[in-house]
């Protein structure tokens, strides 16, 4: 690789000329992506590994949406290769090579999807079934996130179209398992085989705070599960549990309200965070504690009985210069503390359960590739107004966590909104697409370099 110096400034816009043959090979295209999208969400690629779904009935979708992209992508003179640690998962390696003494640049994002809920509500009556509605696109995985998976292989092509011969290596990386952080079936799994790259874009949505915002930083978060021991008796001991005179614990405890205490405790620590954990980037209130899942019974689903045992699931999003045994620390050490006012919990502490942890990643505001994002976006879509920052925090987490810990620096840049993620009629503005794809093209020009 040369140096730095001798390469093309980033920010620097294209020639003119470039840049409408650009444009002009994207716009031709873009009728041909859209299809592709609907083909994609068509096709059902539920993460196998996602709570409640059973592997043989989802098996194979995610390897059919890479299948698919990988064709269209060969069809404009991409090589495409296959990694798959999971048989019956394939990740999907696309690649067009450099001539040389240019960096290389991966765009990265998962054809998985989470499993959807009410399915019978959206719009067009099946999550699979895609919609064009009033200039957005409905279906599930509509902006989290084949839209983005769609928009930086409009952009790959539309290089190639154009007849742009790059100096660096430009790769498109759809992988799978990133909705149970199964990154090691696939981003990690990838990078493993040898494909890695100098710098990455993630084309997950970057709705906030602003549409197609550059993100070169998120938060890390945990999976945590709160056990909470009771001891289960007969309901109607209830009075003499709670009651002066009565026999107090001996009598029964239920542990559903016991476990609310870990709630309540835990909603007085989340109010603390608000004021003590604070960033720039983030906005204020996103480092939390947000209760997901509770469950407690007696062993069978009966209002008969005081609750023997009850489960609360957490995912708690916390800092991203803080280290995750420290949050770990913090939020024992207050519910430890809470516990010593009940004279229960005082003698049956709750168990913590740390199931998974999603680290936090951050990419300088400096760095070339965050430069050549922000200043592609500034022409698709005008610059910012004055005092507005360039960049902003992701606000949720991804796969550019695993890719930094690959040593190749991320940034998250796509189409989409993060509030339609995970969420019944999921959609995606259409023209959001082809912003998208016209800033990731833009960006991988002036960071592979023009031979």
């Amino acid at each position: 690789m040369q140096p730095e110096t001798m390469m093309l400034d980033v920010t620097d816009p294209l020639e003119p000329q470039t840049a409408a043959r650009l444009d002009a090979s994207l716009d031709a295209l873009f009728p041909e992506a859209l299809s592709l999208l609907e083909d994609l969400i068509a096709i059902n690629s539920i993460n196998p590994l996602f709570p409640g779904i059973r592997r043989e009935d989802v098996i194979g979708g995610e390897t059919a949406c890479t299948s698919r992209l990988g064709a269209w992508l060969a069809e404009g003179g991409y090589s495409t290769e296959s990694v798959a640690p999971d048989p019956g998962r394939a990740n999907l390696v696309a690649c067009r090579a450099g001539v040389g003494g240019g960096r290389s640049l991966i765009v990265n994002g998962h054809v998985d999807t989470v499993a959807p809920f009410r399915p019978r509500d959206w719009l067009s009556g099946d999550p699979w079934r895609p919609l064009r509605q009033d200039g957005r696109l409905y279906g599930l995985g509509a902006t989290d996130m084949k839209g983005g998976l769609v928009a930086a292989a409009l952009a790959l092509r539309a290089i190639a179209a154009a007849g742009i011969q790059l100096k660096g290596d430009l790769q498109l990386h759809a992988v799978v398992g990133e909705e149970t952080m199964s990154h090691e079936f696939g981003t990690s799994a990838v990078i493993e085989a040898g494909f890695g790259g100098d710098a990455a874009i993630v084309v997950e949505p970057t709705s906030s705070p602003r549409p197609l915002s550059v993100n070169p930083i998120s938060g890390g978060n945990f999976n945590l599960q709160v056990d909470v021991k009771g001891f289960g008796t007969h309901s109607g001991n209830r009075a003499a549990t709670i009651r002066a005179g009565g026999a107090g614990d001996a009598a029964g405890v239920n542990a559903v309200e016991k476990a609310i205490l870990v709630v309540q405790a835990l909603q007085r620590l989340e109010q603390e965070w608000g004021i003590t954990k604070q960033h720039p980037a983030f906005p204020p209130g996103l480092f939390s504690l947000v209760p997901g899942v509770f469950h407690g019974d007696a062993g069978v689903p009966s209002v008969g009985y005081m609750a023997e045992s009850a489960t609360v699931g957490y995912l708690v999003w916390y800092h991203p210069h803080e280290a995750p045994e420290a949050v770990r620390a913090e939020i024992e050490r207050f519910v430890h503390h809470a516990s010593q006012l009940d004279t229960w919990l005082r003698s049956h502490p709750p168990a913590f359960r740390w199931e998974s942890n999603w680290p936090a990643f951050e990419t300088s505001t400096d760095h070339p590739l965050v430069r050549a994002l922000v200043a592609a976006r500034a022409d698709v879509l005008g610059p910012l107004p004055e005092g507005l920052p360039e960049t902003a925090a992701f606000a949720a987490v991804c796969d550019a966590s695993f890719l930094a810990a690959k040593g190749i620096p991320a940034v998250v840049f796509g189409p989409g909104d993060l509030r339609e993620a995970h969420a019944i009629n999921e959609s995606v503005e259409i023209e959001e697409i082809r912003s998208a794809a016209r800033v990731i093209a833009r960006a991988a020009v002036g960071w592979c370099g023009v031979a």
